[in-house]
């Protein structure tokens, strides 16, 4: 286990370094399907694997919950209010950790569209509170009922000046060394099926590893190279790792 004293408050989960970081090497280029279906070159899945395995304890890994999430940001200063995230009825969800000490965490939405821009910044979701806390008004909400879900965020969309996050539980997927060793069924993302192709399974521990290391100051950023330079370097790392 890591010594608090060791570890660099800067690059800690929930700063703009370590948002940068894991998004650096879990995203690829966008991409627009023949019938017109955009993909953002992530999936949420990806992230919460990586995290689960960067934050596996004592009484094994953190849980993977799936459901929905909408991001929305009341009418401020004249502009009309907005969301971004899945709405109930819509076929396609989001994942994230439920850790028992942390709660939610929630690292890979970007919440950044060709329309919409947050007012607050967002580096991520750490036990149910919105980081970087800053000086606006946030709320992180957690249901479990689709009707109260959707009537949530009706209710965010009138909160004058606030930002606000609700999570849909759905179900949840256990972490276990089966999944681990092969995951692209779980992930199926166009990213995961370029990872599976480039490198294979192995490619989420190192991630996680490398992260570890980077909190900790033992490993320095990927994000001065390229994406594939730096999955590439962070993936021979793991037979090769720093000292």
């Amino acid at each position: 286990m890591t010594a608090t004293s060791n570890i660099d408050k800067t690059r800690v989960m929930g700063t703009a370094a370590f948002k940068k970081e894991i998004n650096h090497l879990l995203h690829s280029a966008s991409f627009t399907t023949s019938e017109g279906e955009f993909d953002p070159g992530w999936d949420s899945r990806d992230h919460a694997l990586v995290m689960a395995l960067m934050l596996k304890g004592a009484d094994g890994y953190p849980k993977i919950t799936n459901g929905k999430v909408m991001f929305i940001q009341g009418p401020v200063a004249g502009n009309a209010a907005f969301s971004i995230g899945q709405p109930e009825d819509y076929k396609i969800g989001h994942s994230w950790l439920l850790h028992a000490k942390f709660g939610i965490i929630d690292v890979s939405p970007t919440l950044l569209t060709r329309e919409h821009r947050f007012r607050e910044p967002f580096n991520g979701v750490f036990n149910r509170v919105w980081l970087p806390p800053g000086k606006g008004r946030t709320t992180v909400q957690l249901v479990d009922d689709p009707i109260v879900y959707t009537a949530e965020i009706d209710k965010a969309l009138h909160k004058q000046a606030h930002s606000t996050a609700v999570y849909l539980h759905v179900d949840e997927t256990e972490v276990t060394d089966k999944l681990i060793e092969s995951p692209f069924k779980f992930l199926g993302s166009r990213f995961s099926t370029e990872i599976k192709n480039r490198f294979g399974a192995d490619f989420y521990p190192a991630v996680a590893r490398h992260l570890h290391d980077f909190v900790i100051g033992k490993s320095e950023s990927m994000t001065s190279l390229s994406k594939i330079q730096a999955w590439g370097a962070v993936f021979d790392a793991r037979t090769n790792p720093q000292t």
